[in-house]
């Protein structure tokens, strides 16, 4: 067993409004932390796509409020226009260089890692979108509507089709959990302004869980018509003189229904951010099948992966809704200070290790490792052990073909000598 220093300095890529709760949560507590975003303005999605919660809270408000305290907190160093080029080092102590537009690359020591990149909104080419400025996504109508146009009170007929894309087989198949919300929130803000509109929400499944059931509730009790669809027989959009005419069946009446809207609203759900992908591979984090960071465990460890010291939180994890986010920003936060607060990491008493004269660097041990200890130094082209992030779970030795791979205490001889006393004391 051996004692690492830890760096006391965290590293928050995404400027979104769980990437600065999370480093301010971390600053407040005496840490020093980078914050890396992409774009040239901090706040992310709740400052570019969001108006207004189905709750009244004003996200633009709260990114730009964030976005302030992390600008002026001295402990909160901020880049804009900033990407990741590589990233090295072991636990608790990673170099990770970063380009900023107009500027020499910067390379950061840092203990910990949070990932916050975020998503957006996915686009679609469904319900003939694209092909009439009536038929619209819930992101484009929340900026419309409160833009003033079209004025609500100019909408007698609205359609909103729900699962846009989503929750099928090669497609984006998750549930973004924002979506049915968002359909809430925009019929409750154009009920307000016009009582008199006809508003139909073409659904699945309702997403509305916890305290969202009451929105759902007091949709219905104004008047807002949820009608289920199938995914076997989904709605039919089609153009007639200018219009969007919606086909459906109505599973109560029992019988097919057109509706000719002045608005067809889709809810096409979240995409995780492209950068994930390059992200993965510089931390050697995993990412599930679509796209997100991918944690140890959702139950237990929800924000922690198997490398020690990075952690993720918000839209980069998963789909969810703004206070969802927060309060995982908080959790990545303090589980990032717990680490921190070590000071130093100790290793495992017994880790792997690499007989390098035996090794023919077919990486096999890399790529089975599940908690990223191993990995090909490129300038001593050798296989490393990070014996930090080694838990001697003894895959690499049952994979490796020459035996190069090595968990100490448990090498071919001494497995032998074991069997062959057991063998002894029986008398065999």
């Amino acid at each position: 067993m051996q004692s690492i220093p830890i760096e006391q300095t965290a590293l928050v890529v995404g400027g979104g409004v769980t990437g600065l709760r999370a480093a301010l949560s971390l600053a407040d507590r005496g840490i020093q932390v980078h914050v890396l975003e992409k774009s040239s303005d901090l706040g992310g999605h709740a400052r570019v796509d969001l108006r207004y919660t189905v709750d009244e809270t004003d996200p633009r408000s709260l990114a730009a409020d964030l976005a302030r305290q992390a600008e002026d907190h001295p402990r909160v160093t901020v880049y804009k226009n900033a990407g990741i080029e590589t990233s090295s080092g072991s636990t608790g102590r990673y170099r990770t260089r970063i380009t900023v537009k107009d500027s020499d690359p910067v390379e950061l020591t840092h203990g910990v890692v949070i990932l916050a990149t975020g998503g957006h909104e996915a686009q679609t080419d469904e319900y003939c979108c694209g092909q009439s400025d009536r038929i619209v996504t819930q992101s484009a109508l929340e900026k419309t509507l409160s833009a003033g146009d079209p004025d609500p009170k100019t909408l007698k007929n609205v359609v909103m089709i729900q699962c846009v894309g989503s929750r099928e087989k090669g497609k984006r198949e998750y549930c973004s959990r924002i979506c049915c919300t968002a359909a809430l929130k925009n019929a409750k803000k154009i009920h307000e302004s016009n009582p008199e509109s006809r508003i139909y929400v073409l659904y699945r499944d309702m997403m509305t869980y916890g305290f969202l059931e009451q929105y759902y509730t007091k949709a219905r009790a104004n008047g807002v018509m949820f009608v289920n669809y199938d995914l076997e027989k989904k709605p039919q959009v089609e153009m007639a003189e200018g219009r969007p005419l919606v086909k459906f069946d109505d599973p109560v009446l029992g019988m097919p229904l057109e509706v000719k809207a002045d608005l067809v609203v889709l809810a096409t759900g979240m995409q995780p951010d492209e950068s994930n992908k390059s992200l993965a591979e510089a931390f050697k984090v995993p990412l599930n099948a679509d796209g997100f960071f991918e944690e140890i465990d959702s139950k237990w460890r929800p924000v922690e992966f198997n490398r020690p010291g990075i952690f993720t939180a918000g839209i980069a994890h998963s789909p969810q809704p703004i206070n969802e986010a927060l309060v995982q920003a908080e959790a990545a936060a303090q589980k990032a200070y717990a680490f921190l607060a070590k000071k130093e990491a100790e290793t495992a008493r017994v880790v792997s290790k690499v007989h390098d004269a035996l090794c023919a660097r077919c990486e096999i041990c890399i790529e089975i490792c599940p908690f990223e200890a191993r990995s090909l130094d490129p300038f001593t082209n050798r296989i490393v052990v990070d014996p930090a992030a080694c838990q001697a779970c003894g895959l690499c030795a049952a994979a490796c073909r020459n035996g190069a791979a090595e968990v100490l205490g448990f090498n071919d001889r001494q497995n032998l000598a074991v069997i062959d006393a057991k063998l002894a004391e029986i008398g065999v």
